[in-house]
């Protein structure tokens, strides 16, 4: 039996988490699998990360064999794949997802498509295999950040007193998914993962992951809706500013750099225009999706910028 049908949700939907597959065959299965795992949202997580470890192989001139670059930042995007799932299992067991109705309540978990137990093994299995990988084919440093980042998303992900805490305080809570870049650095360059040209980095990537704005900020009480606009612009203006010191320590080409600046006149647009309309769902979803593209082509731009001196 097929996994969709013309009135249910797209590939889009199911792949970034948002909705669940129909049927009970195989594909639907095979969906479900990628739905939990929320495997679109797979290569923010690698780049995330990659930006670290090419950042500091281009400033150390420490170069890592290509397989153990690919199975590193495979192993680490995973790694973020796993933390998803155990805020799904999670979101399932307090009955939040059945409780919100379509498209939520979709999801495999609500629908049985898929045991929880199911997803706890898968958990436990890809924890057991990243965290194996981090420590034997890479190093002990590796490692310990790969732990720190897993005991980060499940106090994010499955903790009752964070959950109480307000929509804007997990927004801010969830930015330190940004440290992953440490564990990039750990990679190369063990001996500089808490140096303050990796924190630097980190610091980028973690306030790159504030300055996309959010579609549910019209929540992020006590900000008024007008004050939420302003934070993603402060946070967008500090993260040029952030970009602007990486490109001078790690000494990047300035074509990338301005280029960046050349990319964020659309999200410039859509601030100005949201503010303006400080009450339109609409508008700050529009926001949110012009955000999350230009914060995707910065970690790009980095990635690439420092590619091109290691090559």
């Amino acid at each position: 039996m097929s996994g969709f049908d013309e009135e249910d949700y797209s590939l889009l939907d199911v792949g970034f988490g948002v909705a669940g597959p129909s049927g009970e065959g195989w594909k639907a299965k095979a969906l479900a699998l990628l739905c939990v795992h929320r495997v679109f949202w797979l290569p923010w997580g690698i780049l995330g990360i990659s930006a670290g470890l090419f950042l500091f192989m281009a400033l150390t001139g420490d170069l890592l064999p290509l397989w153990k670059v690919l199975l590193g930042l495979l192993a680490a995007g995973l790694f973020t794949r796993v933390i998803s799932m155990a805020d799904m299992v999670y979101d399932w067991w307090i009955g939040e997802d059945e409780a919100l109705g379509p498209p939520n309540s979709t999801l495999p978990l609500v629908t049985g498509l898929l045991s929880p137990w199911t997803v706890i093994g898968l958990i436990f299995v890809e924890s057991v295999l990243c965290l194996a990988i981090a420590y034997f084919v890479f190093n002990v440093e590796t490692f310990v950040v790969a732990l720190l980042m897993l005991v980060w998303g499940l106090t994010y992900s499955a903790s009752p007193p964070l959950k109480n805490l307000t929509e804007f305080q997990r927004r801010n809570y969830r930015s330190l998914s940004g440290l992953m870049a440490l564990g990039g650095v750990a990679m190369t360059a063990p001996d500089m993962v808490l140096s303050w040209e990796a924190l630097l980095v980190a610091l980028l990537v973690i306030v790159g992951c504030l300055s996309y704005h959010d579609k549910d900020s019209l929540r992020f009480r006590p900000l008024t809706p007008k004050k939420t606009i302003l934070y993603t612009g402060a946070m967008s203006v500090l993260e040029i500013g952030l970009l602007s010191i990486v490109w001078i320590v790690f000494d990047l080409p300035w074509l990338f750099f301005i280029l960046y600046l050349v990319l964020n006149v659309p999200k410039v647009i859509e601030l100005i225009e949201t503010y303006r309309n400080p009450l339109s769902h609409k508008a700050h979803i529009k926001l949110t999706h012009v955000g999350v593209l230009t914060y995707t082509a910065m970690l790009l731009l980095v990635n690439a910028a420092a590619i091109y001196l290691i090559i």
